[in-house]
C-alpha cells in the first residue's frame, strides 16, 4: 500500500475513532471538545490536512490511470473541486477559525449555514471528489470514500452533539437540511 493510502486512510480512520468516543461516550468527549484550544487545533487541522496530503500522493502515483476525457478531469473535476473550495470557505467564514477548530462559538445559523448544515464538511466532500476526479485516479478514489465516510460520520455526531446541547437545535435541522440543491433555507 502507498505511503499516500495509508496517510489518507489512517488519518480518516483516526478521525472516525475520535468521533464514535465522542458519540459513545459524550461526557468524555473529544469532539466537539468541552473546550477548544490550539492543540484541539492543531490535531483536528492537521489530520484533515493528513487526508488532502494523502489523496493528492495516491492522485500523483497513479496520475490519469483511469484514462478520464480531459473535459471531465478538467471541467468536471477541477470545477468541484473550485466549488467544494468556496462551500468550505464559507462554512469557515461563518464559524470563524476557533469555531472550525473546537472552541465553543455556540450554534451557528449565520452564512452559509443559514442555507445548510455543515457546509464546511460539504465543502470538503466536494473538494476530495474533485481532486480524485482531476487525477483520474483508481487509489484516489479509497481515499475519497473513506474520508467522505469520516466526514458525513462527523456531521451526525456534530448533530447529536447539538440536539443535546441546545434545544433550538431542532428547529434548525428542520428547517436547514445537510445539503439543500437551492442553496435556500428550507421552509
Amino acid at each position: 500500500m502507498s505511503s499516500g493510502l495509508t496517510l489518507g486512510i489512517g488519518a480518516s480512520l483516526i478521525w472516525v475513532a475520535i468521533l464514535f468516543w465522542s458519540d459513545r461516550y459524550p461526557e468524555r468527549r473529544l469532539w466537539p471538545p468541552h473546550r477548544g484550544g490550539w492543540v484541539t487545533a492543531i490535531w483536528a487541522w492537521g489530520l484533515t490536512a493528513l487526508i488532502y496530503v494523502g489523496l493528492i500522493r495516491v492522485c500523483a502515483a497513479d496520475w490519469n490511470v483511469l484514462e478520464l476525457p480531459t473535459w471531465i478531469r478538467w471541467i468536471l473535476g477541477g470545477g468541484l473541486s473550485t466549488w467544494g473550495s468556496v462551500i468550505q470557505t464559507q462554512g469557515i467564514a461563518a464559524l470563524g477559525l476557533k469555531g472550525t477548530s473546537g472552541w465553543n462559538v455556540g450554534l451557528v445559523t449565520r452564512g452559509a449555514y443559514a442555507r445548510r448544515r455543515h457546509p464546511q464538511y460539504l465543502g470538503q466532500i466536494a473538494t476530495l471528489i474533485g481532486i480524485a476526479l482531476f487525477a483520474g485516479s483508481v487509489l484516489g478514489w479509497v481515499v475519497v470514500v473513506v474520508g467522505t465516510g469520516a466526514l458525513l460520520y462527523a456531521a451526525v455526531v456534530e448533530d447529536r452533539f447539538w440536539a443535546r446541547r441546545d434545544p433550538e437545535f431542532s428547529n434548525y435541522a428542520k428547517r436547514v437540511g445537510l445539503a439543500p440543491i437551492s442553496g435556500r433555507p428550507q421552509s
